[in-house]
């Protein structure tokens, strides 16, 4: 049996491998917020969906919320971890755009505040300039175990 996932970034991916889990972000990323138009979207069979949803909602990405009454309806709205999770999908799509762009349709980001396309970067919170693999390095901190208190 493999062991649990331990670092952030393991236990990040594991969610976002589950089944249909990263489609729908997407699809909620761009104001989707209803089953049947998930549904319609991605072209998933509906038990698939019913378990990606329940399952992002209890792992805190979506908020399912009630927006009709006789029958009871519902959408799922991102939460704020979720939302979080918008720069993933941005570098995904870069990495896309970059190394699988010729093999089929281009996902065109256009920023509303500017009104121009654009190709978002990632930056440094502290010194501003654009981040590239080469240039970073990293540590895990583990935290302090009960023991040491």
């Amino acid at each position: 049996m493999p062991a649990a996932p331990t670092t952030s970034v393991q236990r990040a991916e594991a969610i976002l491998q589950y089944s249909a889990t990263s489609v729908v972000l997407r699809e909620a990323f761009f104001g989707v917020r209803r089953f049947d138009d998930f549904q319609r979207n991605l072209g998933i069979s509906r038990s698939v969906l019913t378990r990606t949803l329940k399952y992002m909602v209890e792992r805190g990405l979506l908020e399912r919320r009630l927006y009709q009454n006789r029958p009871d309806r519902y959408e799922y709205r991102l939460s704020e971890s979720g939302i979080e999770l918008y720069p993933v999908f941005l570098a995904m799509k870069s990495w896309g755009d970059r190394w699988l762009g010729n093999d089929g349709s281009r996902v065109v980001l256009h920023h509303e505040l500017c009104h121009l396309d654009c190709s978002p970067q990632m930056t440094c919170d502290r010194c501003g300039e654009t981040m590239q693999a080469r240039e970073v390095t990293y540590r895990i901190e583990t935290p302090p175990s009960e023991a040491e208190h």
